[in-house]
């Protein structure tokens, strides 16, 4: 009798038992997560792209010229970069909750108040403040994760946020030319101030069910239960402890680490690339002679392309404990894909299939690269570090895409350019940023 039950209970605890359980624990805190915070990022991205669209009727109807929008776009990556480490620092003191809460409530009000605007000076205001209260959101997820994912779980969470962030544009640009179209007039607003209303609102209602639905960690969520909040404590202990980062606590130290630099380096490079497709896809297509509606379609093709690759290298990255290899070979088939596109200007599918393989290797390098910094950073350093990485990164919004296009002589030498940009990120990957570097020799 008590040799069956010590058996039953070894049989319990045996390796493939705890990885089962585990695998269902973590199933669980992800779908309880994730829908939450995909939502919250494909309004992120409504909000902060839908002028493109809502320019379109307000160059005509307020007589605002293209270095006035220029301006606008720029002034409000100004105001995300200068508040973007503060706010992840406030994050790390009064929690997730509270944070989206202020974070989606106030951007979401700014936004529905572009509706208001009638001069320059108040569009660059409003721009500004946008920045403002956005900042944090993006960098602030990404250290909530490292609350509850251990680092060889992390990658896979990583891509399924970033992928909400790949399917807004599917629903951006559909979303925008119906409201526009159809409520043009309606209630005696213009559709682009339609625009700006129905995207703000609904985000200031999520804050508000973000606070409602999430909790600020493990221990207080009361879904799990005391068992469950031991198990993952003890795994993220673990993982803190193999990877050698207990012993940076401080804002300080993240500052001085000189990783946290190179990491916010690359991702400078990799969101360059992440522009080139935001910025110029549509207008590389236009140039083949593809109608507006022609474009939309093919557009669909990359993001698609560029989820999937999300998924797959993100859950492969997280399996194989490894990271420096998936993000260097991520970024050269990015830096491919760009380079590709040069030689098929004039053929629109073959453009299309090269756009979808930068897509890909881009989105890939941008999720595998988010899930480095926790292998060496602690809890308590993370959210400055973290937030400076970003901060980093996005300041790539402040190189305008026009102004390089510009300075290369036109779409083909920029393109090289950013392709450039991607081999030397795969490069300091792999060269700047040795295994030893990430805490486990694995890595």
């Amino acid at each position: 009798m008590n040799t069956a039950t010590l058996a039953g209970a070894q049989a319990s605890t045996s390796p493939g038992a705890t990885a089962r359980e585990d695998a269902a624990l973590f199933r669980k805190i992800t779908w309880r997560l994730m829908p939450l915070l995909c939502a919250c990022y494909v309004l992120n991205y409504l909000d902060r792209t839908n002028v493109g669209y809502a320019q379109l009727q307000m160059k005509e109807q307020l007589g605002f010229s293209d270095a006035v929008f220029g301006l606008g776009a720029g002034i409000f990556f100004i105001g995300y970069a200068v508040f973007e480490i503060p706010s992840n620092l406030m994050l790390a003191k009064i929690g997730v909750r509270a944070t989206l809460l202020r974070i989606m409530g106030l951007w979401g009000l700014a936004s529905a108040a572009m509706m208001f605007t009638t001069t320059p000076t108040q569009f660059y205001v409003l721009r500004f403040l946008i920045g403002v209260f956005e900042a944090g959101f993006a960098p602030g997820v990404l250290f909530y994760l490292t609350l509850w994912f251990p680092s060889h779980r992390r990658a896979q969470a990583t891509a399924l946020f970033f992928m909400a962030f790949g399917a807004a544009p599917i629903v951006a640009g559909p979303i925008a030319g119906l409201t526009m179209t159809y409520l043009d007039g309606a209630l005696s607003l213009r559709g682009w101030q339609w625009l700006f209303l129905l995207e703000g609102l609904p985000s200031v209602l999520l804050g508000i069910a973000a606070f409602g639905w999430l909790s600020n960690g493990p221990a207080q969520a009361a879904w799990l239960s005391a068992a469950e909040k031991q198990r993952v404590a003890r795994l993220l202990a673990e993982d803190q402890a193999a990877h050698g980062a207990a012993g940076r606590h401080t804002f300080g130290a993240a500052m001085r680490d000189g990783r946290v630099w190179l990491i916010g380096f690359m991702s400078f490079l990799i969101i360059l690339g992440i522009y080139a497709l935001s910025f110029w896809q549509p207008t590389i297509l236009k140039s083949m002679g593809l109608s507006v509606l022609q474009i939309g379609f093919y557009s669909v093709i990359p993001a698609v392309a560029g989820i999937a690759a999300n998924i797959v290298v993100g859950r492969h990255s997280d399996r194989s404990k490894e990271r420096r290899w998936h993000f260097a070979l991520s970024a050269v088939a990015g830096a491919a894909g760009l380079a590709l596109t040069t030689l098929f200007m004039h053929d629109a599918i073959a453009a299309v299939l090269c756009l979808a393989l930068a897509a890909m290797g881009i989105s890939a390098a941008f999720t595998v690269l988010w899930a480095v910094p926790g292998n060496f950073m602690s809890k308590s350093a993370a959210a400055a570090g973290i937030a400076l990485i970003s901060t980093i990164g996005g300041s790539a919004g402040l190189v305008m895409v026009g102004w390089l296009k510009t300075l290369t002589g036109g779409f083909t030498a920029s393109l090289y350019v950013l392709s450039g940009a991607l081999v030397l990120s795969a490069l300091l990957m792999l060269v700047a940023l040795p295994a030893s570097a990430l805490g486990r020799a694995r890595h």
